[in-house]
């Protein structure tokens, strides 16, 4: 297995998207952008009337071969007190076999054990602790936990 890096994302209202650039930089890693085919838009409960609806949207291909790398870094904001639907399929269509995984998850409110979800989904996998961001209602960081 390979000692490269991939870092792979999925954000919607760009604060995910801003963190996994942060540390794509500081660990000099690949980084790959998950996006729903069709985008989620608006608040919270278009997000959440659309995800009644269809639970886990097809997503763009990746440009790299998750297979090629020994490390993942995946990076999501906490939904609902789970996993994005698109993070879910990208999780789904993975083969997590031999792959350590470093998650980070960003949130704006409570959250159960979305990192207990991470670490059942990805099958083979070695999940190490997760970083938590956390967010106030005007997108201001003011926390992170292990």
């Amino acid at each position: 297995m390979s000692a490269k890096i991939l870092l792979v994302y999925y954000s919607q209202t760009g604060r995910t998207a801003r963190i996994a650039q942060l540390i794509a930089r500081a660990a000099d890693c690949d980084i790959e952008r998950i996006e729903a085919v069709i985008p989620f838009t608006g608040d919270r409960e278009c997000t959440q009337k659309r995800l009644n609806e269809d639970p886990f949207p097809a997503i763009n291909r990746l440009t790299r071969d998750i297979r090629q790398y020994g490390t993942v870094i995946l990076g999501m904001p906490v939904w609902n007190n789970g996993i994005p639907g698109p993070m879910i399929t990208f999780i789904d269509m993975t083969d997590w076999r031999g792959i350590t995984v470093h998650p980070f998850f960003t949130s704006g409110g409570i959250f159960i054990n979305i990192y207990g979800m991470l670490k059942d989904k990805c099958k083979g996998a070695s999940v190490k602790a997760p970083l938590y961001l956390i967010y106030d209602g005007s997108g201001n960081l003011t926390d992170i936990r292990e």
